[in-house]
């Protein structure tokens, strides 16, 4: 079983230089210092038409690493005010029709505004601590089979 993960974005989404570097590291002090971020188009591949109807953004991505720090330190420096990132997360990529109905007929999403730093889910909406909400939302599940993920900032 293999999972998959989709981003969809409002712009192109580059990685920047400082997590491309840190990707290139060959070193790393501890095992958990052991990440790294990519995305690849899903324009012209098997998933370009199995996404069709769950975003509504247009540049939509296959990612890896979307549940780790550099993600998180995406969201935290080079989110950009007016940016609208997706996310969804798929368990079994073989699967996928399944998880796609599943989604679609009993949607639970998750709301993330990095400008002002709030996260909603189906149980209600949450203050972050502005000085450590990048800390609070490692903690919290933001990648989800259940619904589509959406990052603002604003």
């Amino acid at each position: 079983m293999s999972g998959i993960t989709f981003l969809a974005s409002s712009k192109p989404f580059i990685i920047p230089d400082e997590i491309q570097d840190y990707n290139n590291q060959t070193i790393f002090e501890k095992m958990e210092d052991w990440v790294s971020l990519s995305v690849n188009e899903v324009d012209n591949s098997v998933w370009e038409q199995s996404v069709v109807g769950l975003f509504t953004m247009p540049y939509i991505y296959e990612i890896s690493g979307a549940n780790n720090k550099l993600f998180l330190l995406y969201l935290e420096k080079y989110m950009e005010e007016g940016d609208v990132l997706e996310l969804i997360d798929i368990p079994d990529q073989h699967a996928f029709e399944y998880y796609k109905r599943k989604l679609l007929e009993e949607t639970e999403p998750i709301i993330i505004n990095v400008g002002s730093f709030t996260y909603q889910n189906k149980n209600g909406k949450y203050q972050l601590n502005p000085k450590r909400w990048v800390e609070e939302l490692s903690h919290k599940n933001y990648l989800t089979q259940y619904g589509v993920t959406t990052i603002v900032k604003y």
